[in-house]
């Protein structure tokens, strides 16, 4: 294997394919990166058996070949070079890798001990990004990241009707949005890796991709994404995803309307206080707002009064401050809706538009006194 290529497209492609290295690997090549020739370009591929991703880059190639090479030092040697291009060139068992003032060798692996990618569906469906990937971001961070229960870790995707439905819970809290999409006729009923998503929306931000591509691939339990030369490869999650439309309360004693940036000074300035308290503040709902407080013996205590409007009875709710700070950051609008029905209930978050279909759900505390 020979070849030339610009060290800002290898930069690119090793950062992307970085993604899905396994940084404690249960077996060796799975911290590795395979490099191989196609034509005009290079193909650049990862995996840790839960994401994969290939990246096809052009190249220069004078010499076809593969090798596979530890992929965290190679990025950050590319990465740190001074050149605007890179010759690599494979000798034996050494990938030679060049510029015009440095030189470096790294040893190199056997290409055959690299899992295999399955080959590419014929039929893929595309969706536009615009919306769906912010409603993903919206969705996956209420996702699990216990692999004792491997469903919650994923996000419940149903495409129906020309509505596309993402859920997502870790048992404490629930994210729900529905986006709608052009087909009517797409049907679809998986559940899929929440980092998975999360990776793939990052690289299409990265790319700057405005349309995905979508295919399962039935024989191997396994879905591709397809963004411009980008593969991502992960695998489809079994299992009953648990019935969260029975935890969603259909009615409500309270309904509080507040402004997303006072809310969140307003928690954040709390949970100073609430770090050494199992990380609970509570939310007195009072007739012209929220009084937020923590207690914290050895700290001491804070109390903050934040303007809303409010309607129905006043009462008290203790939460997780952390659930609501990571809402917060992913909350679409300016103006918030918070519906309870007292400290034993949910609360239920909704933006105050209705423009958007999302509802998240946070679970209380039970505090005493």
């Amino acid at each position: 294997m020979q070849l030339i290529i610009l060290k800002e497209n290898l930069s690119k492609a090793l950062t992307i394919v970085n993604r899905s290295i396994s940084n404690k690997p249960q077996i060796p090549v799975l911290s590795s990166i395979l490099l191989k020739t196609d034509k005009n370009f290079l193909i650049v591929s990862s995996t840790n058996l839960e994401i994969g991703i290939i990246i096809k880059t052009n190249a220069k190639i004078e010499k076809e070949g593969e090798a596979i090479i530890p992929g965290k030092l190679l990025t950050e040697f590319v990465n740190s070079l001074n050149a605007e291009k890179i010759e690599i060139i494979l000798e034996g068992n050494k990938l030679f890798v060049k510029t015009n003032k440095t030189h470096a060798s790294f040893a190199t692996g056997n290409p055959s001990e690299f899992p295999p990618f399955p080959d590419l569906p014929e039929v893929t469906k595309t969706f536009s990004l615009n919306k769906i990937k912010e409603a993903i971001v919206r969705t996956v961070f209420a996702a699990s990241v216990d692999e004792a229960r491997p469903v919650l870790t994923g996000v419940k995707t149903i495409i129906s009707q020309g509505v596309v439905s993402l859920t997502a819970t870790d048992g404490y809290r629930l994210s729900i949005e529905q986006v709608e999409i052009p087909d009517k006729k797409e049907e679809l009923r998986v559940i899929l890796p929440a980092q998975s998503l999360l990776e793939m929306v990052r690289i299409a931000v990265e790319v700057k991709a405005e349309e995905v591509g979508f295919s399962i691939i039935e024989n191997k339990n396994q879905v591709v994404f397809i963004l411009p030369n980008i593969l991502i490869y992960t695998r489809l999650i079994d299992g009953e995803f648990p019935n969260t439309d029975k935890i969603i309360p259909q009615s409500f004693k309270t309904k509080i309307i507040v402004e997303k940036e006072q809310l969140t000074s307003a928690v954040k300035t709390t949970s100073l206080f609430a770090r050494g308290a199992a990380n609970i503040i509570k939310i007195k709902i009072e007739k012209d707002g929220l009084r937020l407080s923590a207690n914290t013996p050895q700290v001491g205590e804070d109390e903050v009064f934040v303007d809303a409007k409010v309607e129905g009875e006043e009462s008290e709710i203790a939460f997780n401050f952390r659930f609501l700070l990571d809402l917060l950051a992913n909350f679409p609008e300016e103006n918030i809706i918070l519906e309870t029905s007292g400290s034993l209930n949910p609360g239920v978050f909704k933006p105050a538009s209705t423009k958007l279909s999302y509802l998240h759900l946070v679970m209380p505390v039970r505090v005493q006194g």
